[in-house]
C-alpha cells in the first residue's frame, strides 16, 4: 500500500498529463466563471455552454447552450436556451429554459416556462402560476406547491404535496399528505401511496382513475435478518483482500490503530472535502477528466473502507480480549464480522460506530498511500 518516490512521480505525471489533455475537450465558445460572486449581465450573451461556480451566481443575460452552475445561491432572470443543471443552497428560476431543467437545492422557486422536463431534488419547492412545464415533472422534496401547468406527468416522492393547476398527464407519487386545490385538473389518472386520504377541493377534477395505496410496512422477519446479506458480502470481500494481499491489509490495520487521531481526521477530511473538489473539477470542465479519475478513486477508497473496517473492528475486539497479534488473522476477521452484526442490531449508536470505523479505515488507507515510510 506504500508508494516509492519514483511511483509517486509517475502518478503525478499521469494526473498532470490528463489535466492538460482535458483542455482539448473544452469548446472555444464555452465560458467558465468562478468566484465569490458570478454574474452574467443583462446585455451579455454566452454563445456556448456556461460553467459557473461561486457563492452567489446571477444570470440576467442569455445562455445560448447548456448551463451548469454550482453555488450557494443561484438566481436566473435571463434565458437559457438549452439544458440547465443547477446545484445550490437556494435556486430561483425567473427566466425561461429551452430544454430540460435539473435542480438539486435546499429551496427552489420556478417562475417561468421550462420547455422540457423538470427534475427537482430539494427541501422546499414552489412552482408558481407564472411557470409552465412542457414535459414531465420529477420531484423529490420535503414539501412542494405546484401552481404552474404541467404538460406531462408528475412523478416522485414528496412529504407534503399541493397541486393547484392543470396536469396534462397522470400523477404517480408517494406522499405523506396530498392536496388538490380548486384549480387542479388531472387529465390522466392519479395514483398515490399514502397513509392519509387525499384532500380534494370541490372544484378539483380527475379525468382518469383515482387510486390510493397504503405504504408497505416491512415485516418483522425481513428486518430481523436484514444484516445477513451485507455481512456475507463483507465477509467474502475482506477474506478476498486477506488472501490477495495480507501484508497491505495488516499495514492498514496498523495505521488505523496508532495512538494518534491522525487517521480519523485524515478520513474525515477526505470524506467531506474530496466530493467538493470533484464537484469543482466537473463544473470547471477544464478538469473534468481529473474529476472522473478522482471520483473513481474516491468510490474505490470508500468501498475498501467498508471492507477494511471489518478487519479493524475484529482486531480491536481481539485486543480488548487480550489477544495480541503482530498481524491480522482469520479469527480476527470472523470476530469482526460478528461485531458488525451486533452493531447492525443497534438502532442509532451502532450506525454511528460503523460510520466512525469507516472514516477511521478511510483515513488509514489514505495515510498508508501518502506516507512513504510506515512507522
Amino acid at each position: 500500500m506504500t508508494f516509492s518516490h519514483k511511483n509517486k512521480f509517475q502518478i503525478i505525471t499521469i494526473l498532470v498529463s490528463v489535466f492538460l489533455l482535458s483542455f482539448a475537450v473544452v469548446s472555444a465558445s464555452s465560458v467558465v466563471r468562478t468566484g465569490e460572486t458570478v454574474s452574467i449581465a443583462e446585455d451579455q450573451v454566452v454563445s456556448g455552454d456556461l460553467y459557473a461556480a461561486g457563492g452567489t451566481v446571477q444570470i440576467s443575460g442569455v445562455v445560448e447552450q447548456d448551463a451548469v452552475i454550482m453555488g450557494g445561491k443561484i438566481t436566473s432572470n435571463g434565458e437559457i436556451t438549452q439544458n440547465a443543471f443547477l446545484v445550490a443552497g437556494g435556486v430561483d428560476v425567473h427566466g425561461p429554459v429551452g430544454d430540460d431543467l435539473r435542480i438539486v437545492s435546499g429551496e427552489v422557486i420556478v417562475a417561468d416556462k421550462v420547455e422540457g422536463d423538470l427534475f427537482v431534488m430539494a427541501g422546499s419547492v414552489s412552482i408558481l402560476s407564472s411557470a409552465s412545464i412542457a414535459g414531465d415533472l420529477i420531484i423529490y422534496a420535503g414539501d412542494a406547491v405546484i401552481e404552474g401547468p404541467v404538460g406531462g406527468d408528475i412523478l416522485g416522492t414528496v412529504g407534503e404535496l399541493r397541486i393547484d393547476t392543470n396536469v396534462a398527464g397522470s400523477v404517480d407519487v408517494t406522499v405523506n399528505t396530498l392536496t388538490l386545490g380548486d384549480r387542479a385538473n388531472v387529465e390522466g389518472s392519479l395514483t398515490y401511496i399514502s397513509s392519509q386520504v387525499l384532500e380534494r377541493a370541490l372544484n378539483a377534477t380527475i379525468v382518469g382513475d383515482l387510486v390510493r395505496n397504503d405504504p408497505v410496512i416491512p415485516q418483522g422477519d425481513s428486518q430481523r435478518f436484514s444484516w445477513l446479506v451485507p455481512s456475507l458480502v463483507l465477509l467474502f470481500s475482506v477474506l478476498a483482500w486477506y488472501l490477495v494481499s495480507r501484508k497491505s491489509l495488516s499495514f492498514v490495520i496498523g495505521r488505523a490503530l496508532v495512538n494518534s487521531p491522525r487517521p480519523f481526521l485524515t478520513g474525515l477530511i477526505t470524506f467531506i472535502f474530496v466530493p467538493v473538489v470533484i464537484g469543482l473539477l466537473f463544473v470547471s470542465m477544464i478538469g473534468s477528466f481529473v474529476g472522473v479519475v478522482l471520483l473513481l478513486a474516491y468510490l474505490l477508497f470508500i468501498a475498501l473502507s467498508l471492507i477494511g473496517m471489518v478487519a479493524i473492528l475484529g482486531q480491536l475486539l481481539m485486543l480488548a480480549f487480550n489477544r495480541k497479534s503482530k498481524g491480522v488473522s482469520l479469527l480476527a476477521l470472523v470476530v469482526g464480522i460478528f461485531g458488525f452484526i451486533l452493531l447492525s442490531m443497534l438502532p442509532t449508536i451502532g450506525e454511528l460506530i460503523v460510520f466512525a470505523l469507516m472514516i477511521l479505515t478511510l483515513g488509514a488507507i489514505v495515510d498508508s498511500i501518502t506516507r512513504t515510510n510506515p512507522e
